[in-house]
């Protein structure tokens, strides 16, 4: 297309929005403006209208003209499962993966819209990652863009749109971490396939030096979790930063990882001949933003668009042929209240006679229930969980989901006595575990061997914890 185009890039999370006008000028994109503005307060559906109206001021006092938008939401707000794809075709594919996604997640599938970004095939099995979030979610950030006057085209994760600028050629497995001042998002992919994507909160620091080393630890720990087994050195992975992270940063967390991670600069990447914004540091912390606006603007589908799924999609029907349908839907409903009339007058005389059967095998029907009920009571009795996976499934349940903290070692006698040993990346991450234990009532007498600094250069924390699994009462 002849011109320029310009499209409005908008990432929300719970701080705010961070918005990015982005122009494609003969194929090159451009950042022509950039900012952003803080909530607060917490998104919801109460107050999605009163912050929208807030976006709309903001948006005109930088001067962002354009109304069409691509919206990115956080990790933290969706859920993600892998799973294998059957070989089908697009439409099939969809009605099959509609029910292995309403099977996949606790949460009941009315209340959730569902996509999946990876390649399909029809001819043979292939992997893809399933991607949930919930309408309501999705509801009070389409509230909030209405209220903005904002015309959105798609509402996906805005680390998707950063995670299309990795490379797509070979099997090794690449990575991608997306830097904000309190958490990151982190990603990994091979093949051109996205394999997982996780939030992971990051505690507040004092200083550059401080920030620098949080990252490096969580990247190591990040990346030893989420490698394959039959990956070799060194492990690439791809930083976008908008944590306003000190220059040079990125060049020095690549030499302290190297030689087992490479360590590369996204936000060069993104935009090798720089944006046309001479507000470098806006520029920098609207790097999801810009990401989300050149992804719209590509001739290619988002691979995740919550406003155009494709599990669920509804199929439209021509007016010429919804007239024929309600024709023979008229004709069906008239013959068949007349057989259902014809019907009724016939079954009256079977349903005196069923009753009457039913009188006379009472006596029968209560003898069976008693029974029934002997034998529900008496398999109580052969009971045959094991006791120990309960105990290893509730101590699980006591750490929370994001890698902060982790079990090392488990010891369990026969009297259900253990001991636990771990370690954590800080004091605070350990007793959020050493409480939970506390207040389930599985356990008791959970008591702190120690808490100590694992040593070395590590900044990591080692605990020892033992207690007395009562199980469940």
């Amino acid at each position: 297309m002849l011109g320029t185009q310009t499209l409005l890039g908008l990432a929300i999370d719970d701080f705010g929005v961070v918005a990015a006008e982005v122009s494609l000028r003969s194929g090159r994109p451009e950042v022509k403006r950039a900012g952003s503005i803080p909530f607060g307060e917490k998104l919801t559906s109460d107050n999605a209208r009163l912050l929208g109206q807030r976006v709309r001021q903001f948006l005109r006092e930088s001067h962002m003209s354009s109304k069409r938008a691509v919206v990115g939401i956080p990790t933290k707000w969706i859920v993600t499962k892998e799973i294998t794809a059957p070989a089908a075709a697009p439409d099939a594919l969809a009605a099959m993966l509609g029910i292995q996604a309403e099977r996949a997640f606790s949460l009941n599938s009315s209340e959730l819209i569902f996509d999946y970004c990876g390649k399909t095939s029809g001819s043979e099995r292939s992997e893809v990652l399933l991607v949930a979030a919930q309408r309501q979610v999705v509801g009070k950030v389409k509230q909030l863009t209405d209220a903005a006057g904002l015309q959105v085209r798609s509402i996906t994760v805005s680390t998707l749109a950063l995670g299309r600028h990795l490379s797509e050629s070979g099997p090794q497995q690449r990575y991608g971490l997306y830097a904000r001042p309190t958490y990151c998002e982190f990603w990994s992919q091979s093949n051109g396939r996205l394999r997982s994507l996780q939030h992971v909160p990051m505690a507040g620091t004092s200083g550059a030096a401080e920030q620098a080393e949080r990252l490096t630890s969580t990247i190591q720990r990040l990346v030893l979790l989420c490698s394959e087994q039959n990956q070799s050195p060194p492990h690439e992975i791809t930083v976008y930063d908008a944590s306003d992270l000190p220059d040079g940063t990125i060049g020095r967390l690549h030499e302290k990882l190297a030689p087992q991670i490479a360590i590369s600069n996204g936000n060069a990447r993104l935009l090798p001949d720089g944006p046309a914004s001479t507000h470098e540091i806006e520029t920098s912390q609207s790097v999801a933003a810009a990401s989300l606006a050149i992804a719209g603007l590509s001739t290619d589908r988002l691979s995740v668009d919550f406003l155009n799924p494709r599990i669920g999609k509804k199929k439209t029907v021509g007016r010429g042929n919804l007239t024929k349908w309600a024709a023979v839907a008229a004709v069906v409903l008239v013959v068949g209240v007349g057989a259902v009339v014809a019907d009724w007058q016939s079954k009256r005389a079977d349903i005196a006679a069923y009753s009457e059967r039913l009188d006379s095998i009472s006596e029968e029907v209560a003898a069976a229930r008693e029974m029934v009920d002997r034998i529900s009571y008496a398999g109580s009795w052969t009971s045959q969980e094991p006791e120990f996976l309960e105990c290893i499934r509730q101590l699980t349940l006591a750490f929370p989901e994001y890698p902060n903290v982790w079990a090392t070692s488990l010891a369990l006698s026969e009297q259900a006595e253990g001991s636990l040993v771990g370690k954590a990346v800080d004091e605070a991450s350990f007793y959020e575990v050493l409480n939970n234990m506390k207040n389930n009532s599985a356990f008791s007498g959970v008591m702190t061997m120690h808490v100590r600094n694992a040593g070395g250069s590590s900044a990591e924390k080692e605990f020892a914890v033992t207690f007395k699994f009562r199980g469940l009462k």
